[in-house]
């Protein structure tokens, strides 16, 4: 059970790996899993069945609602909401194929931004401060900081 700080609480069913850090005052609720080298800040909330791939930096105060995937690498910055069942996709070029390299893409999101849900985030995709990507919207470009976006793909629609 990897490095906790005092305070976290840690529903029984969650599997968080001897390598992940959390910290103080989050909460990981059931089912929800957390792979080597993630590092979650102070007081967040990892709401049912939330899946956390390696290497993930989370800042303070982030809240992920239930069902999300969020995979190797991504960087959350501090106060940013994700809403259930989000997905930042981890293939540019998805096929069945052992020999595919995905060291390069990567994810950022930043400070104070807002993801709706159901919403798909592709690969190498930075959603800027401050930023909301309305629910069911499919990010496949960079959003700006203070952008309000939605649609299939995604347009900036106006600001915060």
């Amino acid at each position: 059970m990897g490095k906790r700080e005092p305070d976290v609480k840690i529903h029984p069913t969650a599997l968080i790996s001897d390598k992940a850090k959390i910290g103080k005052g989050t909460v990981v609720w059931a089912y929800t899993q957390v792979m080597d080298g993630t590092e979650i800040g102070e007081n967040c909330i990892l709401a049912n069945g939330v899946y956390i791939d390696r290497n993930v930096k989370m800042g303070r105060n982030v809240r992920v609602q239930n069902k999300t995937s969020i995979y190797n690498g991504t960087i959350i910055e501090d106060n940013v909401f994700i809403g259930p069942h989000t997905c930042f996709t981890n293939d540019k070029y998805p096929r069945h194929d052992t020999t595919r390299d995905l060291a390069d893409i990567s994810w950022r999101v930043k400070e104070g931004a807002s993801i709706g849900a159901n919403v798909t985030v592709l690969a190498d995709v930075t959603i800027g401060r401050n930023a909301v990507v309305g629910a069911g919207s499919v990010v496949t470009k960079d959003v700006p900081d203070n952008a309000i976006c939605y649609g299939n793909p995604a347009k900036v629609m106006g600001k915060v």
